[in-house]
């Protein structure tokens, strides 16, 4: 997690226990009510901040955050493409022998249809992350609806039909989201590791954190595009991560496969067919 990540969610915790050690203290001096009240409105605001902000965790219970825990099975993701850095990585991960999902945004798909054309004609997975990459936290039911609909139309003019999920950018859901994308009968996806290939620390770097303390059934983060402003937008470094990435989970006895096998025990349509498109 980057520094500035790593500093604000320090600054949260903090202040949540600085909050509950204040309402402990008023009820020790003698003050239950307010204690009572100012303990239970931390645990609410702490709840409603982890639901909006903290990938693994869900109250629902209707996202996909990680695949079955007893499945030797991994899943590469890639998001914010396609780019012009999205061929080299489809050629890494064919001379792998891997398929992957890639979260699509809108307005790359509508810059370059071939791209996305090109990575369903090599077997990997096409989902949606929106058409602009806005953070959708504090977005309203028609900015939400927008970004989901003109993702998916983007798609659909490339000649691509788009799996039914959903990655928001940067994992950030606001109260509408979740409405939103049981209209549409899609399925909000986490990740279990965040590689943050995109601060370009090296393809060993990339490597070396992608294939850490590998545990059964997790969803891998990386990127094949650039939607933040004022970072590198290169992403060879990922694309030559890519093989010694899944060198390392393969000796360890994983298979690599689509996001559509994951989703399968969750309902999702379409699961029988993700096996096939499973990878090794």
């Amino acid at each position: 997690m980057p520094a500035r990540k790593r500093l604000a969610v320090a600054l949260a915790v903090l202040g949540g226990v600085a909050l509950l050690a204040l309402a402990a203290w008023l009820a020790i001096r003698g003050r239950p009510g307010p204690g009572a009240a100012l303990g239970l409105a931390t645990v609410a605001a702490a709840l409603g901040v982890l639901q909006a902000l903290w990938v693994p965790f869900d109250l629902t219970g209707r996202s996909l955050r990680r695949g079955p825990p007893g499945s030797r099975a991994v899943a590469l993701t890639f998001d914010d493409g396609p780019s012009d850095d999205t061929p080299a990585v489809l050629a890494a991960l064919d001379r792998a022998g891997v398929r992957a999902t890639f979260f699509v945004l809108g307005e790359a798909a509508r810059r370059a249809p071939e791209r996305v054309r090109e990575v369903a004609r090599r077997g990997h997975l096409v989902a949606l992350h929106g058409d602009t990459h806005a953070k959708l936290l504090l977005a309203g039911p028609r900015r939400v609806a927008a970004e989901l609909d003109r993702c998916a139309d983007a798609i659909r003019a490339a000649g691509v039909e788009p799996a039914p999920l959903f990655r928001a950018p940067h994992g950030f859901r606001g109260p509408f989201l979740g409405p939103a994308l049981r209209r549409r009968g899609l399925t909000l996806v986490g990740w279990t590791r965040g590689v943050f290939d995109t601060e370009r620390p090296g393809a060993e770097a990339i490597a070396a954190s992608a294939s850490r303390r590998m545990r059964p059934g997790e969803i891998l983060l990386l990127h094949d595009g650039c939607a933040t402003p004022g970072i590198d937008p290169r992403r060879d470094q990922t694309a030559a991560a890519v093989p010694e990435i899944v060198r390392r989970w393969r000796e360890a006895g994983y298979a690599f496969v689509t996001l559509d096998a994951f989703a399968a025990p969750r309902g999702a349509e379409g699961g029988a067919g993700a096996a096939a498109r499973g990878g090794a």
